[in-house]
C-alpha cells in the first residue's frame, strides 16, 4: 500500500510578492497587510491572504512581526543580494501534511542514506538534462551531461541575448524555482525544524529548485530565442532586459513551474515508498 502526496490547493487569489531592489524599502504589519513604505512614496498595503510567497532584496528593512506574520502563515521569504543571488530564506510553520516528512525521515535511519538519496538526484539531473537536450536539439554527445548541457546553453544564450541578460534570466529563473520549491515543502511538513534537510547538506529545497531550474531552461530558451529572432528582423541589437520583465515571465509561467515542481517533488515521494 502506498500514500500519495495531496495535490496543491486550487488556484486563488494569493500571489508572489517582488518587493523591487534599488531604493531603500521598509515593510511592516499593518493588521492583517504588509505596508510597504518608500520614500517620497504613498504607502502600499498588500494583505496577508493575497500573499504566496516574498522575494525581497537584502537592503529591504523588514520588521519582525512582520516576518513572525508571515511564518505564522506559513509564507517563505526568500532574500537575495543585489546580484539577485539568494542570501537567506526564512521559513515559517509547515502544513498538516506530513507524508513527505516521515519518509525522508525513514530514509535517514538507513547507513548509506546520503549516497542512496545522491544517486536518486544524479538519475533525476541525467534525465532531465535528456529532456532539455532533446527538446532544444542540443548536440546528442551533451544529453547524458548536465554539466555539459549547462554550459552549452549558457553560451546559447549569451550569443543571443549578451552575458549580462544571461546572467540576469538565470538567476532569476534559478530564484523563482527556489521560493517555490521551498513553499512546497513547507506545505508537505518540511519546517524550521527539519534542520537536517533545510539547514545542512543535502539542502532538499535547494538541490530539488535545481532540478526544476535546470527543467525551466527550456522555456528560458525558448522566450529568449523569440524575443532574439523579433530584434533580428526589426535589425535592432539585443537591449539589456529588465528585471521586472524576467519576473513577469515567471510569474506567467508559474502554472509550468508548478506542474514541473510537482512532477519533481513526486518522483522523490515515489522513490522514498518503493524503497519502503
Amino acid at each position: 500500500m502506498t500514500d500519495h502526496l495531496p495535490a496543491r490547493n486550487a488556484p486563488s487569489a494569493a500571489k508572489p510578492l517582488h518587493i523591487e531592489p534599488g531604493k531603500w524599502a521598509k515593510v511592516i504589519l499593518d493588521g492583517p497587510a504588509l505596508r510597504i513604505d518608500r520614500p517620497r512614496q504613498a504607502p502600499a498595503w498588500v494583505p496577508l491572504r493575497r500573499i504566496s510567497r516574498i522575494t525581497l532584496s537584502t537592503r529591504v528593512d523588514i520588521t519582525l512581526d512582520a516576518i513572525l506574520a508571515c511564518a505564522e502563515r506559513g509564507i517563505v521569504l526568500l532574500l537575495h543580494d543585489e546580484r539577485e543571488i539568494p542570501a537567506a530564506r526564512i521559513i515559517g510553520r509547515a502544513g498538516r501534511f506530513t507524508q513527505l516528512r516521515q519518509r525522508l525521515l525513514d530514509l535517514t535511519e538507513e547507513p548509506d542514506w546520503r549516497k542512496n538519496y545522491g544517486d536518486w538526484r544524479y538519475a533525476m539531473n541525467r534525465r532531465i538534462t535528456a529532456i532539455v537536450g532533446r527538446r532544444l536539439q542540443a548536440p546528442l554527445a551533451l544529453h547524458s551531461h548536465p554539466h555539459n548541457m549547462a554550459r552549452w546553453l549558457q553560451e546559447q544564450i549569451r550569443q543571443m541575448a549578451g552575458e549580462e541578460n544571461e546572467r540576469l534570466t538565470r538567476h532569476l529563473f534559478r530564484q523563482q524555482a527556489l521560493i517555490w520549491m521551498q513553499s512546497r515543502l513547507l506545505q508537505l511538513g518540511l519546517d524550521a525544524e527539519n534542520e537536517l534537510w533545510l539547514a545542512g547538506a543535502p539542502d532538499l529545497s535547494q538541490e530539488l529548485a535545481d532540478l526544476l531550474a535546470f527543467r525551466l531552461e527550456t522555456i528560458r530558451m525558448g522566450w529568449l530565442r523569440g524575443r532574439y529572432r523579433a530584434l533580428q528582423r526589426r535589425d535592432m541589437e539585443p537591449a539589456p532586459i529588465s528585471r521586472r520583465a524576467v519576473l513577469t515571465k515567471t510569474e506567467q509561467i508559474r502554472p509550468r513551474m508548478e506542474k514541473l515542481g510537482q512532477d519533481i517533488v513526486n518522483r522523490l515521494h515515489r522513490w522514498l515508498v518503493e524503497r519502503a
